[in-house]
C-alpha cells in the first residue's frame, strides 16, 4: 500500500514534549450490516486493523492517560497494553437509552436503520463507563481520528467538536467534553425524539410518518435526508451556542483539529494520493499535503503559506482510514 504522504523529510526529533493525564475513549461494534460478502469482510479487517494501530499508537504516544476501548463484536486479539480498558458493552440497556430507542424515528434515506442507531447508542454506553470510573472528563476519538497533540489545557466546561461552516451537521469523530455535558446532550436527544412520538401519536394514519418528518424538519433551514447523531450534536449545538467551541477553528497558536484530509483542499496546500477501496481499485484523489517540522505535523495555508499545526488528523473521507497504518510508520520514523 502506498503511503498517502509524499513529502517525509529529515526532521529533528520532537522535543520538548511532556505527555499528562487524559481521559481517551474509542468505541467499536461489529458492523450491523446483512452483507457478508467477502469485499465487505475485507473492509472490516482493514477497519479493525487500522483501528487497532491507532489505539496502539494513542496509548504509546500517551503514556500517562487512561484509554478505554468500549466494544461488541471485536474479533481480533487482545491489546496488550498498560493504559488501556477494555470493556464489553452490554447488552441490557439502562432506562434512558431504551426511551430513546423507544421513541427513534428512522430518517436516513442511505443508512441502515441498525447503523445509524449504533452511532446515537455509543455516547450512552461512553456516559454509563464515565459514571462507573468517575470521570469528570474526556475525549472522544472515531477509529479513524489520530491524536497528535495533548488537550489537557482545552476547557472541559466547553464541548469541543467539529462543525464545517455552513453545515447543519456537527462532526463528532474528536470530541471534548465533561461528563456533565455529555449528559445534557444525552438527555436532548431523548426529549427530541420525545418530541417526534408525540407528533406522530396526534397524526392519523396514513400521515404519521409525514408528520414525523414535517417536525424534524422545522428545526433545520433545509429539508433534511436523514438525521442521524451529527445533526443532533447540531441542534444542541444551536441551543447552546456558548457551550461549545469548534475545534475547526485556527488557535491562538496556529494549531488546529482536522475534519479530514480529503476535505478543505482549497483552502490548505493539497497533493494527489491514492484512494483505496476493499477490492484493490486506486482512485486519485486530493488530500491536504502534511509538513514536518519540528514542533510536530503540520499544515499550510495556500494563501499565506502559514504553517498550522495538526492537533488531530481525521482519515477521511471513505477508505482514506486504511492508510493510518502507514502515516502512523512514518510518523515514528520521524519523531520516535
Amino acid at each position: 500500500m502506498r503511503s498517502i504522504i509524499n513529502n517525509l523529510v529529515n526532521s529533528p526529533r520532537w522535543v520538548g514534549y511532556m505527555p499528562h493525564m487524559m481521559n481517551i475513549f474509542f468505541y467499536h461494534k461489529q458492523n450491523p450490516s446483512t452483507n457478508i460478502n467477502q469485499g465487505a469482510f475485507t473492509y472490516n479487517k482493514l477497519y479493525v486493523d487500522n483501528m487497532l494501530a491507532n489505539i496502539t499508537f494513542t496509548s504509546n504516544r500517551f503514556p500517562k492517560s487512561k484509554i478505554f476501548l468500549i466494544e461488541e463484536g471485536l474479533s481480533a486479539p487482545s491489546l496488550n497494553l498498560p493504559n488501556l480498558t477494555v470493556i464489553t458493552q452490554h447488552k441490557d440497556l439502562p432506562a434512558r437509552p431504551r426511551e430513546f430507542l423507544k421513541n427513534y424515528f428512522h430518517l436516513y434515506s442511505r443508512g441502515d436503520e441498525k447503523l445509524i442507531t449504533t452511532f446515537f447508542e455509543r455516547w450512552f454506553h461512553v456516559y454509563e463507563v464515565l459514571i462507573a470510573n468517575d470521570i469528570q472528563d474526556f475525549i472522544y476519538l472515531d477509529s479513524d481520528c489520530v491524536l497528535l497533540e495533548e488537550l489537557t489545557s482545552h476547557n472541559y466546561e466547553k464541548i469541543g467538536t467539529n462543525h464545517p461552516p455552513c453545515s447543519e451537521d456537527c462532526w463528532p469523530n474528536m470530541v471534548m467534553c465533561s461528563t456533565a455535558n455529555l449528559n445534557k446532550f444525552l438527555d436532548f436527544i431523548c426529549s427530541f425524539y420525545k418530541g417526534v412520538q408525540q407528533h406522530i401519536t396526534k397524526a392519523k394514519m396514513p400521515l404519521q410518518e409525514k408528520a414525523a418528518i414535517k417536525y424534524i424538519n422545522s428545526f433545520f433551514d433545509k429539508p433534511r435526508t436523514g438525521v442521524c447523531d451529527m445533526a443532533l450534536w447540531y441542534l444542541f449545538k444551536k441551543q447552546n451556542p456558548d457551550l461549545f467551541i469548534n475545534n475547526l477553528t485556527i488557535d491562538h497558536d496556529s494549531s488546529v483539529h482536522d475534519w479530514g484530509l480529503g476535505h478543505d483542499t482549497t483552502t490548505f496546500t493539497s497533493q494527489p494520493a491514492q484512494k483505496h477501496n476493499p477490492q484493490g481499485v486506486l482512485k486519485t484523489v486530493n488530500i491536504k499535503q502534511i509538513f514536518y517540522t519540528e514542533d510536530g505535523p503540520c499544515f499550510e495555508e495556500k494563501n499565506t503559506k502559514e504553517l498550522i499545526k495538526i492537533k488531530s488528523l481525521h482519515f477521511s473521507p471513505g477508505t482514506l482510514k486504511f492508510d493510518i497504518i502507514p502515516f502512523i510508520e512514518e510518523y515514528e520514523k520521524i519523531y520516535n
